[in-house]
C-alpha cells in the first residue's frame, strides 16, 4: 500500500489490525487503547473502538418484511375490486369461475413479481396500487357530484384502464431518468483562503455498480468525461461507491478510473453504509482489496480523520453512522479547537449532524446515501429516518452549506423517480 505522508493537522492512524493479517496498513483505525486528545497541529492519533464486522440487520425485521407484507395483502384487495371493472372482463361475465378468477390470477402475478419488498417489481405494483387508490378516491366524489364531471372522469378512467398505462409511463420515464447521468453544480463563496483565490472540487458517491442498476462497468468512459469536464482540483467520494454486490471486476475497473483522474489537492474516499457492511449477502471483496485499489488508484480514505492539504484547505471525513452504529467521534472530537481560518470541507456520507459540523467548523459538508430518495416516497420516508437532507443544498449556517448527491448511480435497479443520476461539481470563490 502506498505510504501517504502525514499532512498538517492530520490525525494519523499507528497500528496495524490483525484482521487485515497485516497485508496492509490500516491508517484510518488507530489502537483501541485510550488515548487522550492532542492538540490540533501535530501529527496524532484519536483513540476509537475497532469495528472489524458488523453482522446485525440495518432495519428491523418487522418493518423490512412483515409492514409491507400487511399492506400488500390489503391493497391486494383494494386491486381485485378494481379489476373486476376492467371492460375484458365484461365479456366473461356470464362465466363467474372466469370473472372471478381472472382478477385473482392478476393479483396472484402482482403479488409474484412484488415478492422482493424492495425490488422493482414492488415499485410497479406500488405505483399500480397508488393510481387505483387515487381513480377511485376521484369517482366517488365525481359520483357525488353527477353530472358532465362526473362524466369526463369515466372517459379519463377508461374503466380502469387508466393506472395501467400510467404505470407504463412511469416505469419508462423512471428508467430513462436513471440512466441520464447529470453534472450539477453548485457555487459557493467564502472569506477564507482558497489557492489561487478558488477551489473546484467533484463529488462522486453511491454508485452502486451491479448490471442491473443504472452504473456499471460499461459507463466508465461517460463518467470519466464529465468528471474531467468540470477539471476538479479535489475529488471526493462520499460512500456506498462499491456495495455487497460489486464484483471483483467492477472494483477494479473503477478503481482504475478513480486513478486516471487529475486532481492536484488529492482524492479522499469515506466509506458508506454499504461499502464494506453485509446487509444482504456476503461481499466478494474484503477491505483489503478496497484499500489496496483506492491506494494504486491514489485515493486516501479517511475514517474520522482531518488532513490539513499544504495549500491549507482541511478535509474532514467521518465513519458512517450506520457502518459503526453510531459509535464515531463527535464532530467536537475530530476538531476539538473549533472553527478557524482554514476552509473545511466536511465529507459525512449520511446527511446528519450537520449544526454540530458547522458548529465544530465545516464551511461544506457533502453527504449522499438518499439517493435523492429514488424512488418516491423513500425521500419522505428517508427524513423520518433522521436524514436531516433528502437532496440538494442547504444552508446550515451564515458561512456553513450542506450538499446532498443524489447519487452517481442507482441502488438495485434502472429506475429513478426523484433525485437526479450526477455527479456534483462545486466551484468555491474566495471574496473579501
Amino acid at each position: 500500500m502506498t505510504n501517504w505522508a502525514p499532512l498538517e493537522g492530520e490525525l494519523s492512524p499507528k497500528v496495524t489490525e490483525g484482521w487485515l493479517d497485516g497485508r496492509l496498513r490500516a491508517w484510518n483505525h488507530p489502537s483501541p487503547a485510550a488515548r487522550e486528545l492532542p492538540s490540533r497541529g501535530a501529527s496524532h492519533s484519536i483513540p476509537q473502538k475497532i469495528h472489524t464486522k458488523l453482522v446485525t440487520p440495518m432495519y428491523h425485521p418487522f418493518f423490512q418484511f412483515v409492514l409491507p407484507r400487511i399492506g400488500q395483502a390489503a391493497l391486494d384487495v383494494l386491486l381485485y375490486l378494481n379489476f373486476l371493472q376492467l371492460p375484458p372482463l365484461q365479456l366473461v361475465c356470464a362465466w363467474p369461475v372466469l370473472y372471478y378468477g381472472l382478477p385473482l390470477l392478476l393479483v396472484a402475478l402482482l403479488a409474484y413479481i412484488s415478492r422482493d419488498p424492495l425490488g422493482l417489481g414492488i415499485v410497479f405494483a406500488g405505483h399500480l396500487v397508488t393510481f387505483y387508490c387515487i381513480g377511485t378516491g376521484i369517482s366517488l366524489l365525481m359520483r357525488r357530484v353527477g353530472g358532465a364531471p362526473q362524466l369526463i372522469w369515466r372517459i379519463l378512467w377508461l374503466d380502469g384502464i387508466t393506472p395501467w398505462l400510467l404505470t407504463v409511463f412511469i416505469m419508462w420515464w423512471g428508467r430513462r431518468r436513471a440512466l441520464t447521468l447529470c453534472t450539477t453544480k453548485y457555487g459557493l463563496t467564502t472569506h477564507k483562503s482558497l489557492p489561487d483565490g478558488a477551489l473546484r472540487l467533484v463529488q462522486i458517491s453511491d454508485i452502486h455498480p451491479r448490471a442491473c442498476a443504472a452504473m456499471d462497468h460499461t459507463r466508465i468512459p461517460e463518467l470519466r468525461e464529465k468528471i474531467a469536464a468540470c477539471h476538479p482540483d479535489l475529488l471526493v467520494l462520499t460512500g456506498d461507491i462499491f456495495d455487497e454486490f460489486t464484483e471483483p471486476e467492477e472494483l477494479d475497473a473503477f478503481c482504475a478510473l478513480f486513478g486516471e483522474i487529475d486532481a492536484p489537492l488529492g482524492k479522499y474516499y469515506v466509506l458508506g453504509n454499504h461499502d464494506l457492511f453485509h446487509h444482504w449477502r456476503e461481499p466478494s471483496f474484503g477491505r483489503a482489496d478496497l484499500e489496496r485499489g483506492l491506494a494504486q488508484a491514489g485515493v486516501r480514505l479517511l475514517e474520522d480523520t482531518a488532513v490539513t492539504l499544504p495549500c491549507g484547505v482541511r478535509i474532514v471525513g467521518r465513519k458512517d453512522y450506520l457502518y459503526t452504529n453510531g459509535k464515531r467521534f463527535t464532530a467536537a472530537q475530530l476538531m476539538p479547537s473549533g472553527p478557524d481560518d482554514r476552509y473545511t470541507i466536511w465529507l459525512d456520507h449520511e446527511p446528519r449532524d450537520f449544526k454540530n459540523a458547522a458548529a465544530a467548523g465545516a464551511d461544506l459538508i457533502l453527504s449522499g446515501h438518499t439517493h435523492g430518495g429514488q424512488v418516491w416516497p423513500a425521500g419522505a420516508v428517508g427524513m423520518v429516518a433522521k436524514n436531516e437532507r433528502n437532496y440538494g443544498k442547504k444552508e446550515i449556517t451564515d458561512t456553513c452549506a450542506a450538499i446532498v448527491s443524489g447519487g452517481t448511480g442507482t441502488w438495485g435497479y434502472k429506475f429513478r423517480t426523484q433525485g437526479k443520476t450526477e455527479i456534483v461539481c462545486v466551484e468555491i470563490k474566495q471574496i473579501n
